[in-house]
């Protein structure tokens, strides 16, 4: 009686570990599957955001969903950087520049140098745009030194021409000459069609702000050159302006005309209503110098009905826009309670683990110390009443005393064998199954596991759990037989349907090894037996055939009337059973081996049903070759 006070403070030490660390949910390794979803959600987007700005806002809020939900934070970082630009290049200066902060502190998180310097000069153009040079000249800088350190040379090309246009707009014309050549130097050395067409237009500003217009013109048309080679109508239209432009400085009026002409068709091409408002102006500038009113009030006509038209779709696309935001804002809300509810419920179902572990731990305690406790009584009952009787009636002789005694020694015995055959069993196959559920449990609970594997754990978790269960079952129910007067209710039973419930139980490890279970069991045989009883033994029978069957085999189960006896046959395309074997199991040795798929057992299964079996006056028969399988008889009186 002294062990339970032993076990009690153990079991409240584990208890409380467990439930201290039950709650810890640490972020899982994102699957590579959702990181390569992000990525292309984001490459879409960026694609997009050109020509579809609601879709691609979309495409990067269902990123960041899922990067947030695998804690991808490269592909979160990268999926606001895009959206910042959305919004910069329709004018939402302070919403982009606080987004481009967001994905620079998560790179900065990674430690993510080169995105940092990336995102950084996408800050500085920003700070450009709102005339805060000295802000702008030092992000740019930064960003230099990275890309030259990681010689990534399209990006050292596109920060020197912005550089350049930065030391433009300060009117230091030297320093904004050195890095627009040094950017169409590299551009060209490096293939960089963009790179270079940029740095050729820049370059044709800044001569034109000097006033050398030859050289300007010179710049301008090789930068056109390289759009037309590139298809690249707005750069096409935008240097075509910037032609006619010098056109109309030189007095070439026809020249000034024709070029403003091409640049109205290109933009006209692209719906890029600010360079048709410039080429229509250009136009009116040009007939209205040279006299023409018709055409001049012609092209004032065009110009006021791109107003109109940008006017009425800036209104239309700025609804659409703040709808579209807002849309997002939505799911972004949803989807955060959406996480915090997965991770309550996870958290909920592990502790209903952890605690039905912890409980099933008990009931197996109680039920060993139960049946120790038992037997000790049964015994010293037992033995106090047959002396009492020995006295009473003094009619038995010293050798019938002697023989009494030895015939006691030998039940003690067989008791001590019982309770260390039963205490060996528990301590090994009952109790390694839960020190595996609990390591699994640690293991998920600490997030040392990707999902992927977590899922294939409990998975494991679960199918010990069935064999502990059903381990736990034959022990209680052995337990329950050793009782004297211990008898369950004979009840009649239609064999068919209780080999159909099995079937359902072993679900699980017949799926997992992809054995088929034939049940050919005829529909109409009856039984009157203890239900419990035969449940117990055709449990035992499948749950062994599966574990000796390879994966792709099966399992046949059969039935049929031999005079008076009811014969239930459990027949597998197993390995098989030695001679040897046959034997320890009709001598009721206890026997234990693996299964095909490495499989424990505790080697009481077919104990127990030998012993069940022949309390109802039948018999367990063997039949097996090792490689050709193995058949399992039942034979039981049939009175159905």
């Amino acid at each position: 009686m002294t062990r339970p006070n032993r076990l009690y403070p153990a079991f409240l030490l584990i208890f409380h570990t467990v439930l201290a660390f039950s709650p810890l949910m640490a972020a899982d390794k994102p699957a590579s599957a959702d990181t390569r979803t992000v990525d292309s959600l984001n490459e879409l987007a960026f694609k997009q955001k050109r020509f579809d700005v609601p879709r691609a806002l979309s495409n990067l809020s269902m990123a960041q969903n899922i990067a947030g939900s695998v804690n991808y934070l490269k592909g979160l970082g990268i999926s606001y950087m895009y959206e910042a630009g959305i919004f910069y290049q329709n004018g939402y200066d302070k919403k982009a520049l606080s987004t481009y902060y967001k994905s620079l502190q998560l790179f900065q998180n990674l430690a993510d140098t080169f995105h940092i310097a990336f995102v950084s000069q996408q800050i500085a153009g920003s700070l450009q745009a709102n005339k805060r040079y000295a802000e702008a000249m030092r992000l740019y800088q930064e960003a230099l030194a990275v890309f030259t350190k990681m010689n990534k040379r399209e990006d050292i090309v596109n920060a020197k021409n912005s550089m350049g246009l930065l030391n433009l707009a300060l009117n230091k014309l030297p320093e904004a000459e050195k890095y627009f050549t040094e950017a169409l130097a590299m551009a060209r050395a490096i293939g960089y069609a963009y790179g270079e067409k940029k740095a050729l237009h820049n370059r044709g500003v800044l001569e034109k702000q000097r006033g050398n217009l030859a050289d300007a013109e010179n710049y301008f048309r090789m930068a056109l050159q390289c759009d037309e080679k590139a298809h690249d109508l707005y750069g096409a239209a935008l240097n075509q302006l910037e032609l006619s432009h010098l056109f109309s400085k030189q007095l070439s009026h026809d020249s000034a005309i024709g070029m403003a002409m091409e640049a109205y068709r290109n933009a006209y091409r692209i719906s890029a209503y600010n360079l048709l408002k410039d080429a229509a102006t250009q136009l009116i500038q040009t007939y209205r110098a040279l006299g023409i009113a018709a055409k001049t009030a012609q092209w004032q006509d065009s110009l006021l009905n791109i107003f109109r038209i940008q006017i009425e779709n800036e209104r239309m696309y700025a609804l659409n826009f703040i709808d579209v935001i807002k849309s997002q804002d939505l799911q972004k809300v949803n989807a955060e309670k959406e996480a915090n509810t997965a991770r309550r419920v996870q958290q909920e179902q592990l502790l209903v683990i952890t605690v039905g572990t912890f409980i099933l731990i008990i009931v197996a305690v109680l039920a060993v110390l139960a049946l120790v406790n038992y037997q000790r009584q049964r015994f010293f009952g037992k033995e106090l009443k047959q002396k009492n009787e020995i006295i009473e009636k003094n009619s038995a002789s010293l050798d019938q005393l002697n023989k009494e005694i030895s015939h006691q020694n030998a039940l003690l015995e067989e008791d001590n064998k019982t309770k260390n055959k039963l205490l060996s069993i528990i301590s090994h196959d009952l109790r390694t199954p839960l020190v595996n559920t609990k390591g699994i449990l640690n293991l998920v609970n600490q997030g040392m596991v990707p999902k992927d594997e977590a899922e294939r754990l409990l998975q494991q978790l679960e199918t010990q759990y069935i064999g502990t269960t059903s381990l736990l079952d034959n022990l209680l129910f052995w337990i329950k037989g050793q009782m004297n007067g211990q008898q369950n209710e004979k009840v009649k039973l239609n064999l068919f349907l209780l080999i159909k419930t099995l079937e359902d139980e072993q679900r699980l490890p017949l799926e997992k090894k992809e054995i088929v279970l034939r049940n050919e069991v005829d529909r109409d045989i009856s039984i009157v037996a203890e239900k419990e009883l035969i449940r117990i033994c055709c449990r035992n029978l499948i749950s062994n055939a599966i574990k000796f069957t390879n994966p792709g085999g099966f399992i046949e189960i059969r039935s049929r009337i031999e005079g008076k006896n009811l014969c239930i046959v459990i027949a597998d395309s197993g390995i098989g059973m030695t001679r040897e074997a046959i034997e320890k199991v009709n001598a009721k040795v206890y026997y234990n081996t693996k299964g095909t798929s490495f499989e424990k057992g505790s080697g009481f299964g077919l104990m127990l049903c030998r012993d069940l079996i022949a309390k109802q006056g039948g018999e367990l028969l063997v039949k097996s070759e090792p490689g050709k399988g193995s058949e399992f008889t039942i034979v039981l009186p049939h009175n159905g």
